[in-house]
């Protein structure tokens, strides 16, 4: 068979190859990034892969008598024994003998090799993995609800069901109690049996050991199946986080969504904590409501009464109980979301004396939530209230009603059966009672669904999830008659803008706040794709760029950037992780950041702080710009990106824009005309229109909107027009 060496493992490439005849094309080099790493996946690591990029997995382990029957199963992946990965095309039961013929995924030809089965055991053991599209919705596809949370449960089948035998186990346990205190109260003590007392308290003993055995199991199966639930909910929702278009962000408060998310423990607590222990503890009432049958019939009937009565009780309270909470989970947002936009802006808060202000906006929204919260509690304490005396009354009731019974019935009085009754009704109680409970904190859960639901269901990004193109860039850029605006906006953000962006080269752009300026690197980015007009990169129209490839080619500097907790060697090396110390100390010098650095205790392992505290504006800034030179871009965009930087550094930064710009294409936007100074061409833009475009020497002499601009921020020249 053909050995070719490839910097991506054969089964990727399988993978890519049997995708692409299921209709799905997948990137190699994506898929290898994916899995962190160039080493051979295993067959269930491949199997994750496919499953999520809309493929249909499934592991099996087969025989060369199988392969005659596999029909329309091909393209099959096999695992061979070194590791690697071969794709069955077919196989030939007409030739003499049988063969079956292989492609080698990471052959450049992509030749077909013949073998028989004598040659195939010979480096294949039956390892193989079959593929097809998966035409049904995902649990990563299906919309957040009771149903999608009721579908990661039923995936821990296998363990609920053992939860569900050791329950049954119990119940069946819970008789033996009291039919043995029956026995001990109408035999023993009236007969005085020692010896019968004795057995009964090995059988006790006995029952003790393995309803304590059945408990120990049903919790430790719980705590297994929580966890991996747990997990799934996790990547879950960062998944469906990450995914949500940048506008979410920017309307909603980061309050509301840490609240909104936290509710998931909750509801998850809810569904394998009360939820699924109600139902466990409710599969006993199979045993004990027959035993309660089978012991007093009309005591059976006054038990069975006095339930269905409370379960009328929760149901006239659910509705208003659901109104109330709508307002309590209002009115924390609320709370929540003020509390962390505290947090975030205390600098702020302390330069203004904000103190006081804020300390009376906070007791206001307090205020709120506890009224909200204490109205709830009011409300829900009255079903409490109510059910309270009837849940006592089914095990008094049925002694002193069992009593009555008997006496004037004239039937010989039992006392061990009615105190065994009173027991088993006592027990069966207990899951009724929590059932009517369950269905009043239903409606609290329904309202954390509800407000998890305007998270994770909100649309993700257009092009999130789409296999789109991945060319090499080379960095041209071209706007043709692009036409944008914000969501809720009156006038649009961009006008009919058409310019083309030669690669190469260093392009400035201009103009006066809310002109457009960031518009255009943000259409650039990807992070907004309602658009009119056409955004080409190197000819290829911007909505069929893979999102991931477009973003990872282009670095980015804004105005105020975010950097990570980790030392200074982490926050460079952010987009590549496995760069060398060479080049993260070649990006830090090109912005202007390895003098401060090399000041530092620690140098590039000086840890930065949250919120990057212990750095000044300048640092911050020409450490994002060191990270995003370090995965050498084919475009960078410069957003206002050495408005926080100090005369000095600013000057550094300026005078490598040559080497930095060496090899791609430039974008710059500032205020600071000076710094435009240099570049190929300066667009300047006015009201969302693209003005004039052009070097600085003839904008200085042809534009009035860049001579007004450029004489204000250098009031020290000429204002005078060249003749």
């Amino acid at each position: 068979m053909t050995d070719v060496s490839t910097a991506v493992p054969s089964g990727l490439m399988a993978l890519v190859q049997i995708a692409r005849v299921h209709g799905i094309h997948l990137a190699a080099d994506r898929l290898a990034q994916d899995l962190g790493g160039d080493r051979e996946p295993s067959l269930p690591g491949l199997a994750r892969l496919a499953e999520a990029n809309g493929l249909v997995a499934r592991k099996a382990r087969l025989r060369w008598r199988h392969l005659s029957g596999l029909g329309r199963a091909l393209p099959l992946l096999l695992r061979l024994k070194d590791g690697r990965a071969m794709v069955l095309t077919e196989l030939r039961a007409d030739a003499r003998p049988a063969v079956a013929v292989l492609r080698d995924p990471v052959s450049l030809e992509g030749a077909l090799v013949c073998v028989d089965e004598m040659r195939l055991a010979d480096v294949w053991a039956g390892e193989a993995l079959f593929l097809k599209r998966r035409h049904h919705l995902n649990d990563e596809e299906t919309a957040f609800g009771f149903h999608w949370l009721f579908r990661q449960v039923l995936r821990e089948k296998r363990i609920f069901r053992a939860v569900g035998l050791s329950a049954v186990m119990l119940g069946i346990f819970a008789l033996a109690p009291p039919l043995i205190y029956r026995i001990i109260v109408d035999k023993v003590l009236v007969h005085q049996r020692l010896s019968t007392l004795a057995v009964l308290v090995g059988t006790i003993g006995f029952f003790l050991v393995f309803d304590t055995a059945f408990g120990y199991l049903k919790r430790h199966l719980i705590a297994r199946g929580t966890a991996r639930i747990d997990a799934r909910l996790s990547l879950y929702i960062v998944d469906r986080l990450l995914g949500l278009p940048i506008d979410f962000f920017e309307r909603n408060s980061t309050g509301a969504v840490t609240h909104r998310l936290a509710q998931v423990w909750r509801v998850r607590q809810f569904l394998t904590g009360r939820l699924f222990g109600t139902l466990l503890d409710t599969v006993t009432l199979l045993v004990l409501i027959p035993a309660m049958v089978a012991l007093d019939p009309l005591l059976s009937l006054w038990v069975l009464g006095l339930g269905a009565l409370m379960f009328l009780i929760v149901a006239l309270y659910i509705r208003p109980l659901g109104r109330a909470h709508r307002r309590v989970v209002e009115a924390e947002v609320r709370k929540q979301a003020f509390l962390v936009e505290a947090i975030h802006g205390m600098r702020t808060i302390k330069a203004l004396a904000l103190e006081r202000r804020k300390k009376v906006e906070w007791d206001v929204r307090v205020a709120e939530a506890v009224r909200a919260s204490t109205a709830f509690q009011e409300l829900s304490n009255q079903p409490q209230t109510l059910l309270q005396p009837l849940e006592k009354a089914i095990y008094a009731g049925s002694l002193c009603f069992g009593s009555y019974v008997a006496i004037t019935s004239g039937e010989p009085v039992y006392a061990g059966t009615l105190v065994a009754f009173a027991m088993i009704a006592s027990r069966a109680t207990a899951p009724i009672v929590q059932l009517a409970s369950l269905l009043q904190e239903m409606q609290e859960i329904r309202g954390a669904v509800s407000e998890i639901s305007l998270v994770v269901d909100h649309p993700a990004e257009e092009g999130r999830g789409r296999r789109g193109l991945r060319p090499e860039m080379r960095g041209s850029i071209e706007f043709v008659d692009v036409s944008f605006r914000y969501p809720g906006a009156a006038s649009p953000a961009l006008d009919g803008v058409s310019m083309t962006i030669r690669p190469g080269s260093i392009v400035g752009i201009m103009g006066r706040s809310g002109s457009g300026k960031t518009t255009v690197t943000r259409l650039l980015q990807g992070l907004y794709a309602q658009y009119g007009g056409l955004i080409r990169i190197d000819g290829v129209e911007l909505r069929e760029y893979d999102l991931e490839h477009l973003r990872s080619s282009m670095g980015v500097v804004l105005q105020d950037n975010f950097l990570f907790h980790g030392t200074i060697r982490d926050t460079i090396a952010a987009a590549r992780p496995d760069a060398g110390p060479e080049e993260i100390v070649r990006a830090a010098r090109l912005a202007g950041a390895e003098e401060f650095i090399e000041r530092l205790p620690r140098g590039y392992e000086t840890m930065i702080e949250e919120g990057s505290a212990n750095l000044s504006g300048g640092q911050r800034q020409r450490l994002a710009i060191a990270r995003a030179l370090l995965s050498d871009p084919p475009i960078l965009l410069f957003d206002e990106a050495t408005s926080a930087l100090d005369p000095d550094s600013e000057a550094i930064v300026n005078a490598n824009l040559k080497r930095i710009a060496q090899g791609r294409t430039l974008v710059v936007i500032s205020h600071r005309l000076a710094s435009l100074v240099d570049c190929d061409q300066i667009l300047v833009f006015e009201r969302g229109r693209l003005c004039d475009a052009g070097p600085h020497e003839a904008l200085l002499e042809r534009s009035e909107i860049y001579r007004h601009l450029w004489f204000q921020q250098n009031r020290h020249l000429d204002a005078r027009v060249p003749s």
